[in-house]
């Protein structure tokens, strides 16, 4: 309780005057600044940036961004498992339309090529990209996720399928063209023809185009010019261009032909060109030249001679050869004409070519030549002179010496001389034409009753002194003779 000291000091105290208050300095309320608050605003906002982002990253590390597509699907908002369903659905109802700007159109159903996706290892495989930190720059520039390697088909049902479908539009497609060299005859050489593309399709480009496509399972493919089937020979190639200069390196000499040292044709560049051709392996083919030779006239004649001692015969194939020869390997020489004898006769006697037009009757070769006035042997031909007879077992010699034909007379019987005293001739021959250059007695005629004429047939079957000839050759004689020409018999 208090004291009544203590009353009285309050009594005292409450009847006292009131006495002033020191004066005191106004001072403002300490607080924080603007700046300071402006920081702790911002630092605010970073807080609940980062809460919100993370806040994101925490729900896109199972989800894909919008925008997001996996080998072609709309990933946005799937989860994992809802990706690896999209794909394997895709796969089981997918199909591949292959198209290109010409008219190539063909579908092939994943069912055909045992089309597989392994929709949970590509969807795992794209969950692992993505990066659930990195949703906000997905969100700017969205990912276009392409995982290889994840379906699977036959491939040869494939390759079938594709090989199939080219080959039946390239039946009516426009097939490329090498380039080739063919010859202008206006400018008389051979020129370079650029190759061309077609409309044909390369079926190993597009069985390519269709396995890329079939990795992310796209649907349309649309077929590029680097599909056409391509020339495999362009106009640059060196061996083409190698093989044209050739060409017309030849063309550009002439083909002489020779026979007995002369000249006796000459194949202008045209002839030459059409012989000449460029293969598929762009290579000089020079061809048909053997039937040209044979078609020739002037080749005909010199190759098919007789000249005094041969009887010759063009050898066609040869003479090709020879001509292949020099255009290919010596343009600009001589190709000589290639021959070979049928015949080969008994040599000339000596001096006959300068003795004038008469007949020259050598007893020892058993061979007759009828020269003209020059020199040149008209006719010739084997014969058979006197010899032996088995008839009256003699010998009968046919004479020598110069005589002159005395007469041509036709459908003869000769008869000989009654040597054995019987009355009668010992002989009676009917010849066709008949030549006598001595009293009647001896001459040139056929004998159709001998089979050979020649060698030495007189030592065993010969005439009794006349000059038998082959049928056809005293017809030709017959022909060119005249009264009063030379005969000239000797051995």
């Amino acid at each position: 309780m208090p004291s009544d000291t203590d009353e009285q000091a309050e009594v005292q105290t409450q009847n006292a005057a009131p006495t002033m208050a020191p004066a005191q300095v106004w001072e403002p309320t300490k607080s924080s600044s603007p700046r300071k608050r402006r920081h702790k605003a911002i630092l605010v906002c970073i807080a609940l940036l980062l809460a919100a982002y993370g806040a994101g990253a925490l729900y896109f590390s199972t989800r894909f961004t919008p925008g997001t597509t996996v080998d072609g699907i709309d990933a946005s908002m799937m989860s994992e498992t809802q990706l690896s369903e999209a794909i394997q659905q895709r796969a089981a109802k997918y199909s591949q339309h292959i198209t290109d700007g010409n008219g190539f159109d063909t579908t092939i159903a994943g069912s055909d090529i045992s089309l597989k996706s392994d929709g949970d290892k590509v969807a795992h495989e794209a969950a692992e990209r993505n990066k659930a930190l990195l949703w906000l720059p997905y969100l700017l520039a969205p990912q276009h996720m392409l995982i290889d390697a994840q379906t699977t088909a036959d491939e040869q049902a494939l390759s079938d399928l594709v090989n199939t479908a080219v080959s039946s539009y390239n039946e009516g497609a426009v097939a490329p063209t090498n380039a080739t060299a063919t010859y202008n005859q206006e400018s008389g050489s051979f020129e370079v023809v650029p190759q061309s593309i077609g409309t044909a399709l390369d079926a190993t480009k597009v069985l390519e185009a269709s396995t890329v496509a079939l990795r992310g399972l796209n649907e349309e493919v649309t077929l590029g010019e680097d599909a056409l089937a391509q020339p495999t020979v362009t106009d640059q190639n060196e061996k083409l261009l190698a093989t044209v200069q050739q060409a017309n390196t030849i063309l550009s000499q002439p083909v002489e032909i020779s026979a007995d040292d002369q000249v006796i044709a000459t194949v202008d560049r045209d002839t030459m060109a059409s012989w000449m051709s460029v293969t598929d392996d762009q290579e000089l083919d020079i061809s048909h030249v053997a039937s040209w030779v044979e078609d020739n006239e002037t080749l005909q004649a010199a190759g098919n001679a007789i000249d005094d001692e041969h009887v010759w015969e063009l050898d066609a194939y040869e003479t090709a050869q020879e001509i292949h020869r020099v255009m290919e390997q010596e343009p600009g020489t001589k190709a000589a004409l290639v021959r070979y004898p049928l015949e080969t006769k008994p040599p000339v006697t000596p001096g006959a070519k300068e003795r004038g037009r008469h007949i020259d009757i050598n007893l020892t070769t058993q061979f007759a030549r009828f020269y003209d006035s020059e020199g040149k042997v008209i006719w010739d031909s084997y014969i058979v002179s006197g010899g032996w007879v088995s008839a009256d077992q003699q010998m009968h010699s046919t004479p020598t010496g110069d005589f002159a034909i005395e007469a041509k007379r036709t459908n003869v019987t000769l008869m000989g001389a009654d040597r054995d005293g019987d009355e009668k001739p010992d002989y009676e021959s009917f010849v066709y034409y008949w030549m006598p250059f001595l009293n009647n007695d001896y001459g040139l005629h056929d004998a159709t009753w001998r089979g050979a004429f020649g060698e030495d047939i007189r030592t065993y079957y010969g005439s009794h002194g006349c000059v038998n000839l082959p049928y056809s050759k005293a017809e030709e004689l017959y022909g060119l003779v005249n009264v009063g020409d030379p005969v000239h018999v000797h051995y």
